[in-house]
Protein backbone atom coordinates (compact mmCIF):
# COMPACT_ATOMS: atom_id res chain seq x y z
CA UNK A 1 0.00 0.00 0.00
CA UNK A 2 2.66 2.20 0.73
CA UNK A 3 4.37 2.06 -2.50
CA UNK A 4 0.74 2.38 -4.64
CA UNK A 5 0.82 5.95 -2.21
CA UNK A 6 4.18 6.44 -3.52
CA UNK A 7 3.45 6.13 -6.91
CA UNK A 8 0.29 7.68 -7.06
CA UNK A 9 0.29 10.30 -4.62
CA UNK A 10 -2.57 11.96 -3.29
CA UNK A 11 -4.66 13.37 0.17
CA UNK A 12 -7.85 11.63 -1.46
CA UNK A 13 -9.19 8.55 -3.75
CA UNK A 14 -9.67 11.61 -6.18
CA UNK A 15 -5.89 12.61 -6.27
CA UNK A 16 -4.82 9.42 -6.67
CA UNK A 17 -7.08 8.56 -9.81
CA UNK A 18 -5.68 11.66 -11.17
CA UNK A 19 -1.82 10.63 -10.49
CA UNK A 20 -3.18 7.30 -12.10
CA UNK A 21 -5.05 8.54 -14.86
CA UNK A 22 -2.01 10.94 -15.83
CA UNK A 23 0.53 8.17 -14.95
CA UNK A 24 -1.94 5.99 -17.80
CA UNK A 25 -1.99 8.99 -20.45
CA UNK A 26 1.94 9.07 -20.54
CA UNK A 27 2.29 5.33 -20.99
CA UNK A 28 -0.11 5.22 -23.67
CA UNK A 29 1.61 7.97 -25.36
CA UNK A 30 4.77 5.90 -25.61
CA UNK A 31 3.05 3.16 -27.46
CA UNK A 32 1.18 5.60 -29.70
CA UNK A 33 -1.47 3.11 -31.59
CA UNK A 34 -3.35 5.15 -33.64
CA UNK A 35 -7.74 4.79 -33.62
CA UNK A 36 -9.44 3.72 -36.38
CA UNK A 37 -10.60 7.77 -36.92
CA UNK A 38 -7.32 9.20 -36.74
CA UNK A 39 -5.41 11.11 -36.00
CA UNK A 40 -6.75 9.86 -32.44
CA UNK A 41 -4.76 7.33 -30.66
CA UNK A 42 -5.66 5.34 -27.74
CA UNK A 43 -4.38 7.81 -25.04
CA UNK A 44 -7.17 10.06 -26.02
CA UNK A 45 -9.68 8.02 -24.55
CA UNK A 46 -8.49 9.42 -21.18
CA UNK A 47 -8.91 12.67 -22.31
CA UNK A 48 -13.18 12.76 -21.31
CA UNK A 49 -11.97 11.20 -17.90
CA UNK A 50 -9.27 13.78 -17.35
CA UNK A 51 -11.58 17.02 -18.45
CA UNK A 52 -14.40 15.14 -15.80
CA UNK A 53 -11.95 15.11 -12.56
CA UNK A 54 -10.27 18.90 -13.61
CA UNK A 55 -13.71 19.86 -12.72
CA UNK A 56 -13.21 19.03 -9.22
CA UNK A 57 -10.46 21.28 -9.05
CA UNK A 58 -11.89 24.26 -10.80
CA UNK A 59 -10.18 26.26 -8.05
CA UNK A 60 -6.53 25.40 -9.08
CA UNK A 61 -7.56 25.37 -13.04
CA UNK A 62 -8.39 29.27 -12.54
CA UNK A 63 -5.08 29.51 -10.65
CA UNK A 64 -3.09 28.06 -13.14
CA UNK A 65 -4.65 30.28 -16.30
CA UNK A 66 -4.37 33.36 -13.90
CA UNK A 67 -0.15 32.16 -13.53
CA UNK A 68 0.33 33.83 -17.49
CA UNK A 69 -2.24 36.54 -17.33
CA UNK A 70 -5.06 34.54 -18.34
CA UNK A 71 -2.95 34.07 -22.23
CA UNK A 72 -4.44 30.69 -22.47
CA UNK A 73 -7.99 31.30 -21.72
CA UNK A 74 -8.06 34.51 -23.39
CA UNK A 75 -6.19 32.37 -26.87
CA UNK A 76 -9.28 29.84 -26.42
CA UNK A 77 -11.60 32.98 -26.14
CA UNK A 78 -10.94 34.32 -29.29
CA UNK A 79 -10.73 31.32 -31.32
CA UNK A 80 -13.98 30.37 -30.09
CA UNK A 81 -15.47 33.81 -31.25
CA UNK A 82 -13.88 32.99 -34.57
CA UNK A 83 -14.77 29.44 -34.75
CA UNK A 84 -18.85 30.79 -33.99
CA UNK A 85 -17.95 33.39 -36.45
CA UNK A 86 -16.96 31.08 -39.47
CA UNK A 87 -19.89 28.63 -38.43
CA UNK A 88 -21.99 31.55 -39.31
CA UNK A 89 -21.47 31.76 -42.25
CA UNK A 90 -20.25 27.98 -43.24
CA UNK A 91 -16.44 28.69 -43.72
CA UNK A 92 -15.37 26.67 -40.54
CA UNK A 93 -16.30 23.95 -38.09
CA UNK A 94 -15.19 22.90 -34.46
CA UNK A 95 -12.48 20.87 -35.02
CA UNK A 96 -9.87 22.91 -35.04
CA UNK A 97 -10.93 24.55 -31.47
CA UNK A 98 -11.58 21.23 -30.14
CA UNK A 99 -8.12 20.19 -30.69
CA UNK A 100 -6.06 23.83 -29.09
CA UNK A 101 -8.58 23.10 -26.23
CA UNK A 102 -7.25 19.26 -25.49
CA UNK A 103 -4.31 20.80 -25.65
CA UNK A 104 -4.65 23.55 -23.26
CA UNK A 105 -6.42 20.60 -20.73
CA UNK A 106 -3.43 18.33 -21.16
CA UNK A 107 -1.12 21.34 -20.02
CA UNK A 108 -3.49 22.43 -17.18
CA UNK A 109 -4.26 18.74 -16.05
CA UNK A 110 -0.28 17.50 -15.47
CA UNK A 111 0.69 21.35 -14.09
CA UNK A 112 -1.82 20.44 -11.67
CA UNK A 113 -1.26 16.35 -11.41
CA UNK A 114 2.15 15.86 -11.58
CA UNK A 115 3.83 12.33 -11.43
CA UNK A 116 6.40 12.05 -8.57
CA UNK A 117 9.98 13.13 -9.20
CA UNK A 118 10.95 9.00 -9.15
CA UNK A 119 7.99 7.86 -11.23
CA UNK A 120 9.50 10.86 -14.24
CA UNK A 121 12.54 9.67 -14.04
CA UNK A 122 11.26 5.35 -14.65
CA UNK A 123 9.04 7.42 -17.38
CA UNK A 124 11.61 9.20 -18.99
CA UNK A 125 14.13 6.43 -19.09
CA UNK A 126 11.64 3.76 -20.04
CA UNK A 127 10.71 5.84 -22.91
CA UNK A 128 14.27 6.23 -24.43
CA UNK A 129 14.83 2.47 -23.65
CA UNK A 130 11.77 1.67 -25.69
CA UNK A 131 12.22 4.07 -28.49
CA UNK A 132 16.22 2.52 -28.52
CA UNK A 133 15.27 -1.04 -28.46
CA UNK A 134 12.37 -0.66 -31.24
CA UNK A 135 15.16 1.15 -33.07
CA UNK A 136 17.64 -2.19 -32.75
CA UNK A 137 14.49 -4.34 -33.72
CA UNK A 138 13.78 -2.21 -36.90
CA UNK A 139 17.54 -2.54 -37.97
CA UNK A 140 17.39 -6.74 -37.58
CA UNK A 141 14.25 -6.68 -39.43
CA UNK A 142 15.88 -4.93 -42.44
CA UNK A 143 18.84 -7.88 -41.95
CA UNK A 144 16.56 -10.61 -41.57
CA UNK A 145 13.57 -10.86 -44.15
CA UNK A 146 11.47 -13.25 -42.23
CA UNK A 147 10.86 -10.82 -39.24
CA UNK A 148 8.02 -9.05 -38.76
CA UNK A 149 9.22 -4.69 -39.62
CA UNK A 150 6.11 -3.91 -37.80
CA UNK A 151 6.24 -0.28 -39.99
CA UNK A 152 8.97 1.32 -37.68
CA UNK A 153 10.95 2.44 -40.77
CA UNK A 154 9.28 5.07 -43.20
CA UNK A 155 10.35 4.75 -46.62
CA UNK A 156 10.54 7.41 -49.00
CA UNK A 157 10.70 5.83 -52.97
CA UNK A 158 11.43 9.15 -54.05
CA UNK A 159 14.63 10.26 -52.20
CA UNK A 160 17.02 8.36 -54.03
CA UNK A 161 15.62 10.04 -56.85
CA UNK A 162 17.28 13.61 -55.88
CA UNK A 163 20.34 11.48 -54.89
CA UNK A 164 19.03 11.41 -50.90
CA UNK A 165 19.33 8.06 -50.06
CA UNK A 166 19.77 8.53 -46.62
CA UNK A 167 16.32 10.20 -46.58
CA UNK A 168 14.98 7.16 -47.97
CA UNK A 169 15.23 5.13 -44.80
CA UNK A 170 13.81 6.95 -41.54
CA UNK A 171 12.91 5.61 -38.22
CA UNK A 172 9.29 6.82 -37.25
CA UNK A 173 8.44 3.68 -34.54
CA UNK A 174 4.39 3.76 -34.01
CA UNK A 175 3.83 6.77 -35.29
CA UNK A 176 2.41 8.31 -38.35
CA UNK A 177 5.79 9.60 -39.58
CA UNK A 178 9.44 10.46 -39.18
CA UNK A 179 8.84 13.86 -37.88
CA UNK A 180 5.93 13.07 -35.21
CA UNK A 181 8.78 11.12 -33.43
CA UNK A 182 11.38 13.96 -34.11
CA UNK A 183 8.85 16.04 -32.22
CA UNK A 184 8.57 13.24 -29.63
CA UNK A 185 11.55 12.25 -28.22
CA UNK A 186 11.65 15.80 -26.29
CA UNK A 187 9.34 14.17 -23.40
CA UNK A 188 11.14 11.58 -22.15
CA UNK A 189 14.11 13.57 -22.12
CA UNK A 190 12.06 16.47 -20.29
CA UNK A 191 11.03 13.73 -17.56
CA UNK A 192 14.41 11.96 -17.43
CA UNK A 193 16.19 15.96 -17.32
CA UNK A 194 16.75 15.83 -13.26
CA UNK A 195 18.34 12.38 -13.38
CA UNK A 196 20.30 13.23 -16.32
CA UNK A 197 21.37 16.59 -14.59
CA UNK A 198 22.30 14.27 -12.04
CA UNK A 199 24.30 11.88 -13.90
CA UNK A 200 26.03 14.79 -15.41
CA UNK A 201 26.94 16.14 -12.33
CA UNK A 202 29.33 13.05 -11.20
CA UNK A 203 31.10 12.85 -14.34
CA UNK A 204 33.76 15.23 -12.69
CA UNK A 205 36.87 14.27 -15.04
CA UNK A 206 37.17 14.56 -19.73
CA UNK A 207 37.36 10.70 -19.66
CA UNK A 208 33.99 10.11 -17.91
CA UNK A 209 32.50 13.09 -20.03
CA UNK A 210 33.30 11.89 -23.13
CA UNK A 211 31.45 8.60 -21.58
CA UNK A 212 28.53 10.22 -20.99
CA UNK A 213 28.62 11.89 -24.25
CA UNK A 214 29.14 8.83 -26.06
CA UNK A 215 26.37 7.11 -24.29
CA UNK A 216 24.08 9.80 -25.65
CA UNK A 217 24.99 9.14 -28.95
CA UNK A 218 23.79 5.69 -28.59
CA UNK A 219 20.51 6.47 -26.87
CA UNK A 220 19.95 9.09 -29.59
CA UNK A 221 20.72 6.47 -32.40
CA UNK A 222 16.74 6.62 -33.02
CA UNK A 223 16.37 10.14 -33.45
CA UNK A 224 19.22 10.44 -35.44
CA UNK A 225 17.46 8.15 -37.67
CA UNK A 226 14.23 10.16 -37.88
CA UNK A 227 16.45 12.48 -39.69
CA UNK A 228 13.60 14.76 -38.66
CA UNK A 229 14.25 18.88 -38.05
CA UNK A 230 12.04 18.60 -34.67
CA UNK A 231 15.29 17.20 -33.26
CA UNK A 232 16.25 20.50 -32.41
CA UNK A 233 14.40 20.79 -29.72
CA UNK A 234 15.58 17.36 -28.38
CA UNK A 235 18.91 18.91 -28.70
CA UNK A 236 18.23 22.40 -27.02
CA UNK A 237 16.59 20.98 -23.77
CA UNK A 238 20.48 18.35 -23.76
CA UNK A 239 22.42 21.69 -24.20
CA UNK A 240 21.22 22.20 -20.86
CA UNK A 241 22.22 19.12 -18.83
CA UNK A 242 26.08 20.28 -18.85
CA UNK A 243 25.03 23.62 -18.16
CA UNK A 244 23.29 23.06 -15.16
CA UNK A 245 25.37 20.02 -13.72
CA UNK A 246 29.08 21.49 -14.59
CA UNK A 247 28.85 25.44 -13.58
CA UNK A 248 32.59 25.71 -13.48
CA UNK A 249 33.00 25.26 -16.90
CA UNK A 250 29.53 26.76 -17.99
CA UNK A 251 30.94 30.24 -19.67
CA UNK A 252 33.49 28.04 -22.18
CA UNK A 253 30.52 25.52 -22.86
CA UNK A 254 27.92 28.49 -23.34
CA UNK A 255 30.17 29.93 -26.09
CA UNK A 256 30.59 25.87 -27.63
CA UNK A 257 26.85 25.05 -27.40
CA UNK A 258 25.09 28.28 -28.24
CA UNK A 259 26.64 28.93 -31.53
CA UNK A 260 26.16 25.60 -32.50
CA UNK A 261 22.68 24.77 -31.88
CA UNK A 262 21.66 28.41 -33.30
CA UNK A 263 23.71 27.29 -36.62
CA UNK A 264 21.88 23.82 -36.56
CA UNK A 265 18.79 26.21 -36.61
CA UNK A 266 19.75 28.15 -38.96
CA UNK A 267 20.44 25.14 -40.96
CA UNK A 268 17.07 23.67 -40.73
CA UNK A 269 15.22 26.82 -41.42
CA UNK A 270 17.59 27.05 -44.63
CA UNK A 271 16.40 23.67 -45.80
CA UNK A 272 13.44 24.67 -45.61
CA UNK A 273 13.75 28.50 -48.22
CA UNK A 274 15.42 26.19 -50.34
CA UNK A 275 16.14 22.81 -51.37
CA UNK A 276 19.63 22.84 -49.85
CA UNK A 277 20.41 19.23 -50.43
CA UNK A 278 22.33 17.49 -52.49
CA UNK A 279 25.24 19.98 -52.36
CA UNK A 280 26.49 21.09 -55.89
CA UNK A 281 29.98 21.29 -56.80
CA UNK A 282 29.75 24.96 -57.37
CA UNK A 283 29.34 27.75 -55.31
CA UNK A 284 27.07 28.51 -53.76
CA UNK A 285 27.09 24.75 -53.33
CA UNK A 286 23.35 25.05 -52.68
CA UNK A 287 20.48 24.99 -55.23
CA UNK A 288 19.07 28.91 -55.06
CA UNK A 289 17.41 28.61 -58.54
CA UNK A 290 14.22 27.42 -56.53
CA UNK A 291 12.70 27.71 -53.56
CA UNK A 292 11.58 25.24 -50.90
CA UNK A 293 8.53 22.96 -51.15
CA UNK A 294 7.21 24.09 -47.82
CA UNK A 295 7.02 27.46 -49.14
CA UNK A 296 4.76 26.79 -51.41
CA UNK A 297 2.13 26.77 -49.62
CA UNK A 298 3.66 29.02 -46.78
CA UNK A 299 2.88 31.98 -49.59
CA UNK A 300 -0.54 30.88 -50.25
CA UNK A 301 -1.52 30.71 -46.90
CA UNK A 302 -0.25 34.44 -46.44
CA UNK A 303 -2.16 35.55 -49.11
CA UNK A 304 -5.02 34.35 -47.84
CA UNK A 305 -4.69 36.50 -44.64
CA UNK A 306 -3.95 39.85 -47.02
CA UNK A 307 -6.85 39.07 -48.82
CA UNK A 308 -8.74 40.98 -46.98
CA UNK A 309 -8.56 43.48 -43.55
CA UNK A 310 -11.29 40.17 -41.59
CA UNK A 311 -8.87 37.54 -42.44
CA UNK A 312 -6.03 39.21 -40.77
CA UNK A 313 -8.56 39.64 -37.56
CA UNK A 314 -10.96 36.66 -37.72
CA UNK A 315 -9.18 34.34 -39.84
CA UNK A 316 -10.79 32.37 -42.29
CA UNK A 317 -11.76 29.47 -40.96
CA UNK A 318 -10.54 25.48 -41.32
CA UNK A 319 -13.57 25.76 -44.64
CA UNK A 320 -12.43 28.94 -45.49
CA UNK A 321 -8.69 28.30 -46.04
CA UNK A 322 -10.05 25.21 -47.57
CA UNK A 323 -11.95 27.19 -50.45
CA UNK A 324 -9.42 29.57 -51.02
CA UNK A 325 -6.25 27.35 -51.55
CA UNK A 326 -6.44 26.31 -54.91
CA UNK A 327 -7.53 29.47 -56.33
CA UNK A 328 -4.19 31.04 -54.96
CA UNK A 329 -2.38 27.74 -56.11
CA UNK A 330 -0.23 29.15 -58.88
CA UNK A 331 0.30 25.29 -60.65
CA UNK A 332 3.00 26.96 -63.25
CA UNK A 333 5.14 27.78 -60.38
CA UNK A 334 4.19 25.33 -57.83
CA UNK A 335 5.31 22.13 -61.00
CA UNK A 336 9.08 23.07 -61.65
CA UNK A 337 9.24 23.35 -57.74
CA UNK A 338 8.57 20.07 -57.41
CA UNK A 339 9.73 18.60 -60.17
CA UNK A 340 13.05 19.82 -58.88
CA UNK A 341 12.34 17.35 -55.47
CA UNK A 342 10.99 14.75 -56.94
CA UNK A 343 7.88 14.68 -56.23
CA UNK A 344 5.32 15.03 -59.31
CA UNK A 345 3.19 12.88 -57.31
CA UNK A 346 2.95 15.54 -54.72
CA UNK A 347 1.51 18.33 -57.66
CA UNK A 348 -1.80 17.98 -57.35
CA UNK A 349 -2.22 17.71 -53.39
CA UNK A 350 0.03 20.83 -53.09
CA UNK A 351 -2.45 22.55 -56.12
CA UNK A 352 -5.50 21.71 -53.97
CA UNK A 353 -4.91 21.60 -50.44
CA UNK A 354 -2.18 21.64 -47.97
CA UNK A 355 -1.29 22.30 -44.33
CA UNK A 356 0.87 25.34 -43.90
CA UNK A 357 3.19 23.34 -42.89
CA UNK A 358 3.62 26.77 -40.00
CA UNK A 359 2.09 27.00 -37.13
CA UNK A 360 2.03 31.00 -36.84
CA UNK A 361 0.15 31.04 -40.41
CA UNK A 362 -2.20 28.21 -39.59
CA UNK A 363 -3.51 29.74 -36.56
CA UNK A 364 -3.89 32.96 -38.16
CA UNK A 365 -5.80 31.86 -40.83
CA UNK A 366 -7.81 29.77 -38.22
CA UNK A 367 -8.49 31.85 -35.52
CA UNK A 368 -7.19 35.41 -36.89
CA UNK A 369 -4.21 37.76 -35.38
CA UNK A 370 -5.34 38.42 -32.00
CA UNK A 371 -5.63 35.23 -31.36
CA UNK A 372 -2.18 34.09 -32.54
CA UNK A 373 -0.81 37.05 -30.37
CA UNK A 374 -2.67 35.85 -27.09
CA UNK A 375 -0.99 32.04 -27.84
CA UNK A 376 2.54 33.33 -28.46
CA UNK A 377 2.10 35.09 -25.51
CA UNK A 378 1.08 32.19 -23.14
CA UNK A 379 4.40 30.57 -24.58
CA UNK A 380 6.70 33.46 -24.59
CA UNK A 381 5.77 34.19 -20.75
CA UNK A 382 7.57 30.75 -20.24
CA UNK A 383 10.77 31.77 -21.22
CA UNK A 384 12.99 31.91 -18.14
CA UNK A 385 16.63 33.33 -18.47
CA UNK A 386 17.13 31.45 -15.28
CA UNK A 387 16.67 27.99 -16.35
CA UNK A 388 17.92 26.93 -19.03
CA UNK A 389 16.30 24.09 -19.93
CA UNK A 390 12.49 25.83 -19.76
CA UNK A 391 14.65 28.61 -21.95
CA UNK A 392 16.16 26.17 -24.46
CA UNK A 393 12.66 24.27 -25.18
CA UNK A 394 10.50 26.96 -25.43
CA UNK A 395 12.77 28.91 -27.41
CA UNK A 396 13.41 25.62 -29.96
CA UNK A 397 9.93 24.66 -29.91
CA UNK A 398 8.73 28.26 -31.47
CA UNK A 399 11.50 28.17 -33.95
CA UNK A 400 10.54 24.58 -35.06
CA UNK A 401 7.03 26.50 -35.65
CA UNK A 402 8.61 28.34 -38.60
CA UNK A 403 8.15 24.95 -40.44
CA UNK A 404 5.68 22.61 -38.70
CA UNK A 405 1.94 22.65 -36.94
CA UNK A 406 3.42 21.86 -33.81
CA UNK A 407 1.23 23.27 -30.90
CA UNK A 408 -1.45 20.54 -31.93
CA UNK A 409 1.12 17.78 -30.39
CA UNK A 410 0.05 16.35 -27.16
CA UNK A 411 3.60 16.21 -25.87
CA UNK A 412 5.02 19.13 -26.29
CA UNK A 413 2.07 20.79 -24.04
CA UNK A 414 2.78 18.09 -21.43
CA UNK A 415 6.52 18.56 -21.53
CA UNK A 416 5.71 22.24 -21.20
CA UNK A 417 3.90 21.25 -18.10
CA UNK A 418 6.40 18.93 -16.32
CA UNK A 419 9.32 21.83 -16.96
CA UNK A 420 6.85 24.52 -15.38
CA UNK A 421 6.31 22.16 -12.45
CA UNK A 422 10.09 22.30 -12.02
CA UNK A 423 10.47 25.48 -12.19
CA UNK A 424 7.91 26.37 -9.36
CA UNK A 425 9.01 23.61 -7.27
CA UNK A 426 12.78 25.48 -7.69
CA UNK A 427 11.30 28.78 -6.41
CA UNK A 428 9.56 27.18 -3.24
Amino acid sequence: MSYFKSLFPGSSVADRCRSCLGLLYILLLFLPVALPYQPLLVADLLAPFMALLLCWQWRDVLRVCREHNFTLPAFLALAGIATFFHLLRGSGNLYDLAIFTYMAMIYVYFRLNPATAATQQWLGLAGLIILLLGFFYACLALCLPWLPDWGFFYRDPYSAGRGLKLLGLRYQFLFANPNLLGSFYVLPISLAFPWLVALAKKCNNVKSRLSLAAGAVLLLLPLFSSASKHMLMSFALLCAVPLQAWPEIRRPLKKLLMPGLILFALLCLLTVLLPVFPLTKQFPYINIKYQGNYTIHQEIYLKMLTMNRSNWLLGLGNKGCREAYPQLADRDKIEPILKNYNFMHCIEPYSQFMDPHHEYLNIASLFGLPALICCMAFWLKHLDKRRSEMLLFCAALLFCCLWDDLLSKRWLWLTLATLANRGQQSNE
